[in-house]
């Protein structure tokens, strides 16, 4: 076993963190409420919803059935609403575009809990004991490329080599090493793109992976792992300006609420983490 004074000196070991830390407030997908209808006009959002014109806050008689329909010529004929009929009715057709993303298996409400916290969390961070398991998920299947495999490999091959000794701060750098060749785990598989993991965390922008300890016996060892990450929910500017985010109406929604000055409903942070025990025994 290590001793005690080796495990108090070097553990807990942060192994490996992002250039991007956590709780990045000053990142243009945290901004909100920054643009009026001359900006969001030149990304192109003029087709903003199906149901209303929320530049105009007038409700279509006829809901548009195909992107522009009716921006050709004069806009679609429709009822004057006020601003809060305006925004409910967005976020109804915002959750009701969502299904396309996720429609499958056991976190496709994820997606509606969070455009909930988008309208109402008032930018608080988000954290939900779903997605943490989906998170350990993902780690415990341990590709060969992610980082749980390749801490267990290096340190199987740690102890082959060094059998009687054991020199903790060569192997959290031989660790810290390999974690630099590791393809850090996130929601981006084919299936994610529709059971509601892939639209809830489009991407991971910060990853800090800790060895809280190791113990090695006779014959074996075991280690801890803890897995933290923090997405952010919000949109900036290089993704609207992409097709395959502009092109749906579910994004242009979102982009609107989110950065319109006159709804400027507040981004915000999604935390989850995962504990993961690794060992030979």
């Amino acid at each position: 076993m290590i001793n005690g004074l080796a495990s108090s000196m070097y553990l807990p070991a942060t192994l490996f963190e992002t250039v991007t830390g956590f709780n990045a407030h000053y990142a243009d997908d945290m901004k909100c409420g920054d643009m009026g209808d001359r900006e969001l006009l030149s990304f192109g959002l003029k087709d903003v919803s199906a149901k209303v014109d929320p530049y105009r806050l007038v409700r279509y008689d006829f809901p548009l059935r195909y992107p522009l329909e009716g921006f050709l010529g004069s806009p679609p004929r429709g009822t004057k609403i006020s601003h809060q009929e305006c925004v409910n009715i967005l976020f109804t057709e915002m959750k009701e575009l969502s299904a396309m993303f996720s429609f499958t298996g056991e976190y496709k409400m994820l997606i509606r809990e969070l455009i909930d916290h988008f309208r109402f969390g008032k930018g608080s961070n988000f954290y939900s004991l779903r997605l943490n398991a989906a998170f350990q998920n993902r780690i415990e299947r341990m590709s060969h490329e992610g980082p749980a495999f390749k801490i267990k490999e290096s340190i199987h091959d740690y102890f082959l080599y060094n059998k009687h000794e054991l020199n903790i701060s060569s192997l959290i750098h031989d660790l810290k090493v390999v974690l630099y060749t590791a393809t850090l785990d996130k929601f981006n598989s084919k299936t994610d793109r529709i059971n509601g993991l892939g639209i809830s965390i489009h991407d991971i922008s910060a990853q800090n992976i800790t060895l809280l300890d190791l113990q090695k016996y006779a014959m074996g060892w075991d280690a801890t792992l803890i897995f933290k990450a923090q997405d952010h929910f919000g949109l900036d500017i290089i993704d609207i300006k992409k097709d395959k985010y502009r092109n749906f109406r579910f994004f242009r929604i979102w982009f609107f609420l989110q950065r319109h000055r006159d709804y400027a409903f507040k981004p915000f942070f999604t935390d989850f983490h995962s504990v993961v025990r690794i060992g030979e025994y």
